[in-house]
This record gives structure tokens, C-alpha cells and sequence, in this order.
């Protein structure tokens, strides 16, 4: 009898011990008990927020623009999202002899009393680039847009930046072109939500990068990803001509990404890109690989957006090692190094970025697991 309690006392023992290791797997029904994303809805101090604003090359003007009417100019969206110290852009397509940018903050109470003059030598050029750049990091897209943006044809952008003193909540801003006859367009409005950092704590963990998936196509880590073959001629030092043919590979050796509660994550990627020397190759009439070590360290801060379960990743600080040389920087404004969705299963976790590139959706996909 005391055998046989001994028994399903071990066996309920066994059990307690497995349903408390799934319970910790299990996914927290209340993402955010301490109300971080609540932040965001904070209604923003306008004289504090423009003075917190900080755009390259333009002058801050008393009092409002005065529109006229006899310049064409709208944006498409009227909505977007921007990042502590990071800010945000505002892209639109310009319009014929666009010579400026008129940009007043308002709120409830209306405009600021003063805005800021943006001429078109202080704007930005907007490209479309293709996602696969192995740039700096795992996270290639690098997308040089910051805020949620969804317009499309803009080809023009004013690059907005935040001193401490803008935190997270929400304000609005109106915007005017102008041309160089004196024309001014009417204003188009935009509400922007600051982000909060953080915002999900079943984000928060240490991730290991396990696979990405681009285009269908899955690249487990450790495995090469090569472009297409490619056929170069070389005259060979001896005089003799030959054909090689010749592929760039890309491996993720490893990749392991922290996310903490207090807002910050911290990643560093492993990675080897192959190359050739043609020196080598001339001298030798043979084929010369070089394979490239890469070790990227990036640092900053996380955001979570509820609504639209995407999560955000702003680089203050990196450390880039290629071949033994290391390289330290420092991103003052932040570098928005990933935006994307988010699906947070008990142990996985998939971030997404799809872009439209020459007028293509493409999808990439970086699958992590929990450690």
C-alpha cells in the first residue's frame, strides 16, 4: 500500500512538474499588465513637442503659414507611427516647382505658434530598394523610412527627429507645399503616435534564429544562400583565356536576439559571405574562393504596436567585426533596423517584412525559437 502511494505520489509529482513547465511555456493572456502601450494615447504637450522637433535644415517660424489654394498637394495616409529619439518621416509625392514644406504641429486647442520651413535642399530623395542587401546584420532590409507609411509613389521625404523630451503619446501636424512663385497648397493633417518601448512581454526572452523564409524559399542557418550563376572571362597571367563560372553565397552561421522587459533588446548575428580574389585567379588560371567572416552586435530599443502586432527594433549602437577588424558605431538618432509583424507562439517566433519592390510583394520571414 505505502508502495503504492509512493508510486502515484511520483506519478503526480511527475505530473505537477510537466503541467508547470508547459504553464511556462503558455503564453501570458494580459501581453502588457503594466500599461505601457497606454503611453501611446497620452495627448502630447504641442509647444513641448516643437521644441523637441528636429528637422536638418529647416528654420522655425512664428506664427502659421497662410495658404492660397493655387498649388496641388495631398498625402494618403493621415495617419502614422513614430519612435522615441528616432522620430519619423513624412514622404509624399512633390509636386511641379516644389520649392518647400510648410510643417505646424496643432492639437485640440489648435497650432502651435510657430512651424518649421522646410526647403527642398533640406528634403530627401525616396527609393525603392531591394529587400536582400546583407547590409549590416540579419535584419537586411534596413529600410530607410521610419514611421508607418503606406503610400505609395511618394518621392519625396523630410526626415523628422526627437529630442528626449518628446516621450510616447500622440500629436498632430498639418503640411503645405510651397513653389517658387509664392503658391502655397492647402494643408494636409496627420496624427502620429510615439511609440512606447516595449509592450509585449511574451516577447520578452532569448530567441535563437532558426531559419528565414524569402520568396518561399526556405534558408535554414548554417546553410549558404547563392544568387544565380554567373559566367566571367579572364585572361590568365600565362596567356591563356578562360570562362568561370561564379556565385555569391550568404550564410547565417548564427543569430541570438535578447529581449528584455525594460524596452531594450540586444542581437549579434554570425554570419560568412563568400568573395574572389581575381588576382589569385589570374596568377593561378584557377578559381580563387574567399570566404568573408562577419560578426554584427546591434543595440536599442523595442516597440510593440497591439493593434497591428508589429514589433520594431531601433538600433542605437552596433559593433561590426569582418575579418578579425571591428568596427564600433553609434546611431544618435536611432536607425530603424526592422519593422515588421510579429506571431508569438508558446516557443516560436516569426517576424515579417513584406515590400513592394518594382511593384512586387516580396515577404521575408526570420523564424526564432526560444531558448
Amino acid at each position: 500500500m505505502k508502495k503504492a502511494n509512493v508510486f502515484l505520489m511520483g506519478c503526480l509529482a511527475i505530473a505537477a512538474m510537466s503541467c508547470s513547465k508547459d504553464d511556462e511555456n503558455k503564453l501570458d493572456s494580459n501581453p502588457d499588465p503594466d500599461g505601457v502601450n497606454k503611453q501611446e494615447e497620452v495627448l502630447l504637450d504641442i509647444a513641448a513637442v516643437t521644441n523637441g522637433v528636429s528637422i536638418d535644415g529647416a528654420t522655425k517660424v512664428q506664427g502659421s503659414p497662410v495658404p492660397n489654394g493655387d498649388l496641388e498637394f495631398s498625402l494618403d495616409y493621415d495617419k502614422q507611427t513614430a519612435f522615441q529619439t528616432n522620430g519619423f518621416n513624412i514622404e509624399f509625392k512633390a509636386p511641379d516647382g516644389f520649392a518647400g514644406a510648410y510643417v505646424q504641429l496643432k492639437d485640440e486647442n489648435g497650432m502651435a505658434d510657430s512651424y518649421f520651413d522646410i526647403p527642398s535642399g533640406a528634403t530627401n530623395n525616396v527609393y525603392n530598394k531591394a529587400p536582400k542587401t546583407i547590409e549590416r546584420g540579419l535584419f537586411t532590409s534596413k529600410k530607410s523610412d521610419k514611421g508607418n507609411v503606406t503610400a505609395k509613389g511618394e518621392d519625396t521625404s523630410i526626415d523628422v527627429n526627437f529630442e528626449s523630451e518628446v516621450t510616447a503619446g500622440t500629436f498632430c501636424y498639418v503640411i503645405c507645399v510651397y513653389d517658387g512663385q509664392g503658391n502655397v497648397s492647402q494643408p494636409s493633417e496627420v496624427c502620429v503616435t510615439v511609440e512606447s518601448w516595449g509592450g509585449n512581454i511574451n516577447l520578452v526572452a532569448d530567441w535563437s534564429y532558426t531559419k528565414e523564409i524569402y520568396k518561399g524559399e526556405t534558408i535554414n542557418v548554417g546553410e549558404a544562400d547563392c544568387d544565380d550563376f554567373d559566367t566571367r572571362t579572364v585572361n590568365c597571367a600565362g596567356g591563356e583565356t578562360k570562362e568561370f563560372n561564379t556565385e555569391y553565397c550568404y550564410t547565417v552561421d548564427g543569430l541570438e536576439l535578447t529581449i528584455k522587459s525594460d524596452g531594450t533588446y540586444s542581437y549579434v548575428s554570425e554570419e560568412t559571405s563568400s568573395d574572389y580574389d581575381w588576382d589569385a585567379t589570374i596568377d593561378s588560371c584557377k578559381l580563387v574562393i574567399e570566404n568573408h567572416k562577419v560578426r554584427y552586435a546591434s543595440q536599442g530599443n523595442w516597440a510593440y504596436d497591439v493593434e497591428e502586432s508589429r514589433l520594431t527594433l531601433v538600433e542605437f549602437e552596433y559593433t561590426e567585426t569582418y575579418n578579425n577588424q571591428t568596427v564600433p558605431g553609434v546611431e544618435e538618432d536611432g536607425y530603424l533596423i526592422f519593422d515588421g509583424q510579429a506571431t508569438i507562439t508558446e516557443n516560436k517566433l516569426v517576424i515579417s517584412e513584406t515590400e513592394i519592390f518594382n511593384d512586387v510583394e516580396e515577404i521575408d520571414e526570420y523564424h526564432f525559437s526560444k531558448k
